[in-house]
């Protein structure tokens, strides 16, 4: 009977690990099949928007950005984040509302693929990535800074975790109604939470930069990825179809590989008992 329960206990101890171990990549494909249905209806959403609604809407997203030099962007993990548009004409434009999803990024080196929220309110960093109020919408052109800012190191949900695998040189990219945008990585910066120097509009550049916590676990700074618009033919780099296959099949292999330490381990315990009964029938 104590030998029983020894056993019990092992296989208990056996699967209580496994599942320890598993459960953030499983978490974090659940979380990531809801993030590309989540880009999957933005993406018929602006299929079904005529030309004209998107070119009004455009061209408000470029005037707001217009107003934004004097702005002063603020450490997006210190609370809401959300521009004070009363009494403008930007007051019930919906892409500056609180939590409004303006569209979604790619950073291929490091299979991200996520939706872009307004602000970064607890439960958009929660989602997703937000865009600091007080910083451009991610539009493109001149004279422009948006700053795109997620978690690192969820037990549930990748987010930026592998943002300080990117290096200077990799490619991201970012979409937004029908509008595409490539951006090459030009600075990466460790700073502290104060330290927004690097987030303001220079003139005359188109700038996005991605920003986390860091480093994993302590948090007490902030890792900022610079990129600098550049030209790219999207015609011949279909990224929007390859990058959710490369983000599943990640999680995928996680998974075989799970099952296989899971098969392994309960092979090794089954042969155990029963090289030990047959000791006993000796």
């Amino acid at each position: 009977m104590v030998k029983k329960i020894r056993h019990l206990i092992a296989v208990l101890i056996i699967v209580g690990g496994i599942v320890l171990v598993c459960y953030p990549s499983f978490a974090s494909f659940i979380n990531q099949q809801f993030a590309n249905r989540e880009i999957a209806d933005y993406k018929n959403e602006m299929k079904d928007s005529s030309e004209e609604e998107l070119e009004k809407t455009m061209q408000l997203a470029y005037e707001y950005n217009a107003t934004l030099p004097g702005g002063y962007p603020a450490d997006p993990f210190t609370g809401d984040n959300i521009a004070n548009l009363k009494g403008t004409k930007f007051e019930t434009f919906w892409m500056v509302q609180a939590e409004a999803m303006l569209g979604y990024v790619e950073v291929p080196s490091i299979s991200v693929y996520l939706p872009i929220y307004y602000g970064t309110s607890e439960k958009v960093l929660d989602e997703g990535v937000g865009l600091l109020a007080n910083t451009s919408l991610p539009v493109g052109g001149n004279g422009t800074h948006a700053v795109l800012s997620a978690h690192t190191g969820m037990a549930s949900k990748k987010l930026f975790t592998d943002l300080n695998l990117v290096k200077e040189g990799d490619i991201f990219f970012i979409h937004v109604l029908n509008q595409n945008f490539a951006y090459q990585v030009d600075q990466i910066k460790v700073v502290l939470p104060e330290n927004t120097d690097d987030l303001y509009i220079e003139e005359g550049k188109d700038y996005v930069t991605l920003l986390t916590c860091t480093p994993f676990g302590i948090n007490d700074h902030r890792l900022l990825v610079r990129g600098e618009r550049i030209d790219y033919d999207f015609s011949k780099n279909d990224t929007i179809a390859v990058t959710p296959k490369v983000v599943v099949d990640n999680y995928l292999w996680a998974y075989v590989t799970g099952i296989t330490v899971v098969l392994i381990l309960f092979i090794g315990f089954w042969k155990k008992k029963r090289s030990g009964r047959n000791k006993k029938t000796e």
